[in-house]
């Protein structure tokens, strides 16, 4: 392996395999000289997640071998990232230093379990359940199925968080699974935001959904607490400091999430925690040789593959201008889409921009919920993110 790169790739995710595809078929002269830096042994089609956890998509299905989606032409150093210093423009993964000539951050989220007391050592029994680790999400199906009675708790952090809709899709397909087999269950809804949803045009509809269907739904609510083996969420009211103990038959968790803690102290992070770029051109507001996209990035929009596909080519063609002394001239609007299943069958798909006005890519009405929309997601999106996206062609 080389010890120097012209361009180094940190993370094998959406963000990181997607640009390293587009980058070797807009510049063929990258060839051997992209490195992608990526500790994982396979990749996750984790938006398939939320699905499996309702029975409607199998967990295998959302797996593939990291050696079978890294790009040819690229070369992929299978360790952790250590440190990275923007200033000597090295990275040290694993026994290495490799220095390049410029860089790219797509690190991704990390999962924050622990900022919720019990919840760790709660996972996968007495109920207590998530869709964001691999191992876990077919417990999720197993739990719904094996609930008669008592409360359905799915929760939702203050956080930013990806796959941004995650609880709500979960929400109203288990609310449908109760009705459908007749079950004396109350679904509850717990969120620390201060709003079900930030676009006026999809949140009327939800809020609508949520009334209609009698889910028992408090916003500004945070889990604090998982007393597993006597089946309680702790929540605090976010305005009032008070807490509150729910009791739960089934406890589905969206962690607390944040940026990569790797970069800490090496300058290219904000003060929240995110890599620090500019919002239309994704160049890092202080190394202009840094990009950034996707999850890990300050980019003030959902943490979605959507976004990641609105993102990439743009990062792409300004990466590509800076690699030719030009300055970054594409711009990027924040567009995002986020598909809300409101039961089995029927998705809301939200389009929008960073000042939240819609982008909608359909001449339906997206603020409806339709069958063609959830059909889309669960049958052709796989496709579409295992041979298009990441393969750099959106």
């Amino acid at each position: 392996m080389k010890q120097h790169y012209r361009l180094i790739i940190l993370g094998g995710g959406t963000a990181g395999i997607s640009t390293a595809n587009r980058m070797l078929s807009e510049d063929k002269n990258l060839t051997n000289d992209i490195l992608i830096i990526e500790p994982r042994d396979d990749h996750y089609f984790q938006p398939g997640w939320p699905l499996v956890g309702s029975g409607e998509m199998k967990l295998e299905s959302t797996r593939k071998p990291m050696s079978k989606v890294m790009p040819k032409g690229a070369g992929w150093l299978h360790e952790s990232v250590r440190n990275v210093d923007p200033v000597k423009r090295e990275v040290k993964a694993g026994s290495r230093t490799i220095k390049y000539d410029y860089l790219v951050v797509a690190l991704g989220i990390e999962l924050d379990y622990d900022a919720i007391e019990g919840a760790s050592e709660s996972l996968g029994k007495n109920g207590v359940c998530t869709n964001y680790i691999y191992d876990l999400v077919d417990y999720t199906y197993k739990t719904l199925q094996n609930v008669k009675t008592g409360n359905i708790v799915v929760t939702k952090p203050q956080s930013k968080i990806k796959g941004g809709v995650s609880a709500e899709n979960s929400l109203f397909t288990m609310d449908e699974y109760v009705r459908d087999h007749d079950l004396d269950i109350n679904i509850v809804f717990r969120s620390g935001s201060h709003e079900v949803f930030p676009v006026k045009r999809y949140s009327d509809n939800l809020v609508a959904q949520l009334d209609e269907k009698g889910i028992d739904y408090k916003l500004e609510q945070e889990l604090v607490e998982v007393r597993g083996e006597h089946k309680e969420a702790v929540f605090k009211d976010l305005e009032t400091g008070e807490r509150q103990v729910v009791p739960f038959e089934m406890l589905v968790i969206t962690p607390p999430m944040r940026g990569p803690s790797v970069l800490e102290g090496s300058g290219l992070l904000d003060p929240e925690g995110w890599v620090s770029v500019d919002q239309h051109t994704m160049m890092h507001n202080t190394y202009t040789t840094v990009f950034s996209l996707g999850d890990a990035s300050s980019l003030p929009t959902f943490k979605m593959g959507s976004s990641v596909k609105s993102q990439m080519p743009i990062l792409v063609k300004n990466l590509l201008e800076r690699m030719n002394d030009q300055s970054p001239s594409h711009k990027y609007d924040g567009k995002t889409a986020c598909p809300i299943a409101t039961e089995y069958g029927h998705l809301i798909l939200a389009e929008f921009d960073y000042n939240h006005i819609p982008e909608e890519s359909t001449f339906l009405n997206q603020s409806d919920d339709k069958w063609l929309f959830y059909q889309f997601k669960k049958n052709m999106l796989p496709l579409m993110y295992w041979h298009a996206l990441l393969k750099g062609k959106v």
